[in-house]
C-alpha cells in the first residue's frame, strides 16, 4: 500500500506524479476525494482500493463512493497511528501479567505513565484477544 500525504488534493497529484504507482492495488490518501485525483488515480494506476482517513470519508460524497464502487474502485475508512510511537509503550506490553504498581517498582518508569499505557493496552481488542486464544 502507498501512503500519499499532502495538504491539498493537487499536491497529492503532483506527489503522484513524481512516484511511480506500478502495479499497487492500494493507496492512502490523507485528504478529501476531488475530481482530479479521482481521474489522475484512474488513468495512471491500477489502483483497486482507495483509503481515506475516517474523517475525510464521512464527509465524501456517497454520490461519489457509489459511482466509484460501480467503476471497480472501493473507498473505505483506515484508522492511521499518528505521532511519535511510545517507547514507554513496549515496555509495559512485556509486563503485562503484572499489575500496574509492580511494573512502575520494576521499569523504574512513572505509575502515572505506566497505568496510562496499562489501561489503554488492556481495552485494546488486540490484547483482549491475544488473551483469549492463549484462554483456549
Amino acid at each position: 500500500m502507498i501512503e500519499v500525504r499532502g495538504k491539498s488534493p493537487k499536491e497529492i497529484i503532483e506527489k503522484l506524479k513524481k512516484m511511480e504507482l506500478g502495479g499497487e492495488d492500494e493507496i492512502y490518501i490523507n485528504t478529501e476525494l476531488s475530481k482530479d485525483l479521482i481521474i489522475y488515480l484512474l488513468e495512471n494506476s491500477n489502483v483497486n482500493t482507495i483509503y481515506l482517513p475516517p474523517s475525510k470519508y464521512r464527509r465524501t460524497k456517497k454520490k461519489l463512493i457509489n459511482a466509484l464502487k460501480e467503476i471497480g474502485l472501493t473507498v473505505k475508512s483506515l484508522k492511521v497511528r499518528v505521532g511519535r510511537p511510545s517507547k514507554n509503550r513496549e515496555i509495559v506490553t512485556r509486563y503485562m501479567d503484572k499489575k500496574p504498581w509492580e511494573i512502575s517498582r520494576i521499569t523504574g518508569l512513572n505509575l502515572k505513565t505506566v497505568e496510562y499505557h496499562y489501561y489503554k493496552i488492556k481495552n485494546n481488542s488486540e490484547y483482549k484477544d491475544r488473551k483469549n486464544k492463549n484462554n483456549i
